[in-house]
């Protein structure tokens, strides 16, 4: 019958181990590996074991009319989170205090007084005043050592995910506001496009004025000329008087003539003057024009229009504001000059009517003839000035009608180059459809997002319970029981009997052990049946090497072996937790016996690298312990003269 724990002795006490002992021994591993497991293997599940506080201190704040409570927001999602580990109870600041010293909340997240002012800063009109909103996690003295950690990683999340409804609020009114501007824009853009027509019109009128200016101011310099030479002869003919009586008929001739000439040119000027005036008459306010195209410069800054149109459409309505007075008072002093030039002329077709009509009389009378012709010198010498005076009037008609023709044409340009500005605008400004806004604020509220494709959790944390728990068998094992056998000196058996029978009990515990982790981890860990046998065949491999190089050491060094092997545990949970460690400690993670372990156990759950490489660390570690102990052994079957000397003595 196999009887493999039959020969087993006690380390610390005579006599052959029972049943019992060996059945604690397999039971260690699972203890270690079940605990293990069972306790941190979902470490963010809800257990109904701990209890988190949260204390809301905050005040809602109003934006925009609106009021913001984030605080009681946040404690809202933090009591009402049905896949947080901790049940969170809304209480006071006093309440909170007190479970905390006592232990009976393992957390206390408290929301300050100005949580939602802060939170809400951005939207400030002070950029500058802006400010984050922060959270208060405490953790009681009696928590766990990742309370605090996953306590805070609790808060932080569902803050994280108010942060996102927030700036998602922010951005939805960033694009609303781009649609008002793109539409405001473009309302300007069709206002632009109307004031250009109208300026075109103007420009085409301004042009027509100048023209007809122009022709103006040459019919009355030949009007000044005419009367220049009308006074030269009235002079000369009151200088003649002596000769008037021969000269009566001719006179009273010409004088009809010049009649016919004044009344046509009445009859030519007169209806081109009422033209003008009327024409005049008709032309808009310089100065109206400008304060409309003022106001209408004024607000292209308030509808978000780009700085740099801005600025030049506000400097040609400055210039177009200069010039508005000049061009009004240059209209005014054309139709004045056009009305008494009209005058005139009326005055000098009646003058000269009556100039004829009395040299008719002169024939007649001879006597009052000489102070008919001094009335009517005295008349043509008034006559004479006031063409002078039409002449100049119509010369600055005509340099006021090029000048308002020169402004139109650069309001027409200005007004031009305005709607093209803005419409250019209009195509840099987006204008979103409300799908587009929805996507879009989610997106840009979130923009990153990070994909985990490494190992998971439980088979990391499984992976490095069960190297722990098989080396705390091998360390348990050759802490109870002898690594050497005591009879070694006395036995006649061959040395490599010895060690077999010497490492059987604990390879048979090693095994069962193996066995049995790999029944804890199939399940937990939802092993496809090739991955649970290569995980097991993995296990086995472990637990030998771990007994053989347990028992090589405490053959070679005794209690300083134990010591090592129990350095070896805790170095391997320090080092399998985290690999944030100090660089002499993770430089020494590759020399422990354990690293294999973990390593091809991990492969073997998980299908990654590294298998080859554990199982070869492993079959190292696993000769160098088999090795060892076949030397201590046949060592120790020898008794040296030195041992033997004590012996006898």
């Amino acid at each position: 019958m196999f009887t493999p724990f039959a020969d087993s002795a006690r380390a610390i006490a005579s006599g052959p181990l029972t049943w019992k002992t060996w059945t604690g021994l397999i039971v260690l591993p699972l203890l270690v590996m079940g605990s293990l497991t069972w306790a941190l293997s979902a470490i963010d599940a809800d257990h109904g074991t701990a209890t988190a506080a949260v204390v809301n201190n905050d005040k809602p704040v109003k934006v925009k009319g609106q009021t913001i409570p984030l605080g009681r927001e946040l404690a809202g999602d933090l009591t009402h989170n049905d896949d947080s580990s901790y049940d969170w109870v809304l209480t006071d600041a006093e309440d909170a205090k007190t479970g905390l010293a006592e232990g009976e909340y393992a957390a206390v997240v408290t929301i300050p007084e100005n949580f939602s002012a802060r939170g809400t800063s951005a939207a400030t009109a002070e950029p500058l005043d802006a400010d984050r909103a922060i959270l208060e996690v405490e953790t009681t003295d009696a928590a766990g050592v990742a309370d605090p950690m996953v306590s805070e990683d609790v808060a932080l999340s569902t803050t994280r995910s108010l942060d996102k409804q927030v700036v998602e609020t922010y951005l939805d009114n960033v694009y609303i506001a781009f649609n008002t501007i793109h539409d405001k824009l473009e309302q300007a853009a069709t206002g632009a496009n109307r004031l250009a027509d109208g300026t075109g019109e103007l420009k085409s009128g301004a042009a027509k004025l100048s023209d007809g200016a122009d022709t103006l101011a040459d019919a009355t310099g030949k009007l000044k000329s005419g009367a220049g030479e009308l006074a030269g002869g009235l002079g000369d003919a009151e200088s003649a008087t002596a000769k008037l009586p021969e000269l009566t008929k001719q006179l009273a001739e010409g004088a009809d003539k010049v009649a016919d000439g004044n009344e046509k040119l009445a009859d030519t000027v007169v209806p081109l003057a009422n033209k003008i005036i009327k024409a005049i008459d008709a032309l808009p306010s310089a100065t109206d024009a400008a304060d409309k195209f003022q106001k209408f410069a004024a607000r292209c800054d308030a509808n978000g229009g780009n700085a740099k149109f801005c600025d030049d459409l506000q400097k040609a309505a400055d210039t177009f504001s200069d010039n508005a007075s000049a061009i009004d008072e240059g209209i005014d002093s054309v139709r004045s000059n056009v009305v008494d030039t009209r005058d005139a002329i009326k005055k000098l077709a009646a003058g000269a009517r009556k100039v004829a009509d009395g040299n008719a009389k002169l024939a007649e009378k001879a006597a009052p003839l000489a102070e008919g012709i001094a009335d009517a010198a005295d008349g043509a010498r008034q006559l004479s000035g006031g063409a002078s005076k039409i002449d100049k009037g119509a010369g600055q008609l005509s340099s006021g009608a090029d000048r308002l023709s020169d402004g139109a044409s650069q309001v027409d340009e200005g007004a031009r180059e305005l709607a093209e500005g803005l419409l250019s605008g209009l195509d840099a400004i987006p204008n979103y459809t409300d799908e587009e806004r929805d996507h879009l604020k989610t997106v840009a509220a979130d923009p990153t997002a990070a994909t985990m494709n490494g190992t998971p959790f439980n088979t990391l944390s499984i992976t490095l319970f069960a190297a722990l728990a098989l080396w705390a068998l091998a360390l348990a094992v050759y802490i109870v029981t002898r690594a050497v056998p005591g009879q070694i000196l006395t036995s006649r058996e061959p040395s490599w009997r010895i060690i077999i029978r010497a490492a059987l009990p604990g390879a048979c515990a090693a095994a069962l052990a193996a066995l049995a982790i790999t029944a804890i981890a199939w399940p937990v860990l939802e092993l496809s049946p090739a991955r649970a046998l290569t995980f097991g065949a993995v296990a086995l491999l472990a637990a030998l090497a771990f007994t053989v190089v347990n028992q090589a050491a405490v053959a070679i060094f005794g209690r300083a072996g134990r010591m090592a092997s129990l350095a070896v545990l805790v170095l391997t949970a320090a080092l399998g937790i985290v690999s944030t460690v100090p660089s002499p400690l993770y430089d020494l993670a590759g020399y422990l016996p354990t690293h294999g372990a973990i390593i091809a156990l991990r492969a073997a759950a998980s299908g990654g690298a590294g298998l080859t490489e554990g199982v070869t660390q492993l079959a190292v570690w696993l000769g160098i312990g088999a090795v060892a102990a076949v030397i201590v052994t046949d060592r120790r079957r020898y008794l040296s003269p030195r041992r033997l000397r004590l012996a006898q003595t």
